[in-house]
């Protein structure tokens, strides 16, 4: 799997991921990512599915403890693109209650727009 940091604006990182997201490399490479975004305190966070050719339980497991974790440091993550048997998947194991997904990365994005980005203090 192939992961791309993008900025949408300030304050806000889009991961554009590439391939399946599954148990091995993939999920380390993912979890990764997200400990680099943590550590960087960037709080707001969107993740590009358009591009994710599918998922298995170890790919929806590291979503989960992913999303856990950046909610417990007082992140938000969004999920969006998602399609197909990644939908599926995720509808499947009740995901999609568990994290908000949008269409697309700009309607995702712009629910930022009336957040307040976490303080700096």
């Amino acid at each position: 799997m192939e992961i791309n940091r993008k900025q949408f604006k300030p304050g806000i990182v889009i991961l554009e991921l590439v391939g399946p997201l599954q148990m091995g490399v993939e999920c380390t490479r993912f979890g990764l990512a997200i400990d680099q975004l943590l550590s960087e305190k960037q709080m707001r966070l969107v993740l590009d599915f358009t591009k994710v050719s599918k998922i298995d339980s170890g790919g929806v497991g590291k979503l989960v403890t992913c999303f856990s974790r950046f909610k417990s440091a007082g992140g938000v993550m969004h999920l969006a693109g998602i399609q197909g048997m990644v939908s599926g998947a995720l509808r499947l194991t009740k995901v999609d209650r568990l994290m908000k997904m949008y269409p697309t990365v700009a309607e995702a994005c712009d629910t930022f727009a009336d957040a307040q980005p976490p303080s700096a203090v």
